[in-house]
């Protein structure tokens, strides 16, 4: 749920280019939210705090996992460089968590606790309710599809 959450977040990280449309799905959140300008100017530097460490991780164990396809296809694949590869993912899926909750606490303090029950119902319901594994991306291309 933490990943999901994070990704609805992120999403807004670039809104701004999509601001002049209108149609971007972080600025019906943020309208649905009824942000103040200070608040979304906050949000959004928020997620700019975080996207980029997010968007890292996220290439890096795709990489890993193309590396783990790559092995397994191998006529006599490692078991133990398959469990290093495991391991790194699960490092770098901790890393990413950690950041998450760091993340939330963030656009917390800058939600009302009612923006803030909110924020967390959109999110959920914008995961279709997937939680922990739910791949969502790079965190920028989000709302419609990390």
């Amino acid at each position: 749920m933490w990943f999901a959450l994070l990704s609805a977040a992120l999403a807004s990280a670039t809104a701004s280019a999509d601001d002049r449309r209108g149609d971007h799905p972080a600025r019906k959140m943020w309208e649905e939210l009824n942000l103040t300008a200070g608040q979304e100017a906050k949000f959004k530097e928020i997620n700019a705090q975080y996207a980029p460490a997010r968007r890292e991780n996220s290439q890096r164990i795709e990489e890993l996992r193309e590396k783990i396809n790559q092995e397994i296809l191998r006529d006599k694949p490692s078991k133990s460089v398959l469990i290093q590869y495991a391991g790194t993912i699960g490092e770098l899926q901790k890393k990413m968590s950690l950041a998450s909750v760091g993340h939330l606490l963030d656009v917390k303090a800058v939600l009302t606790p009612e923006q803030f029950k909110t924020f967390v119902s959109m999110s959920s319901a914008a995961s279709g309710g997937r939680r922990g594994g739910a791949r969502r991306g790079d965190g920028e291309n989000t709302g419609g599809g990390e």
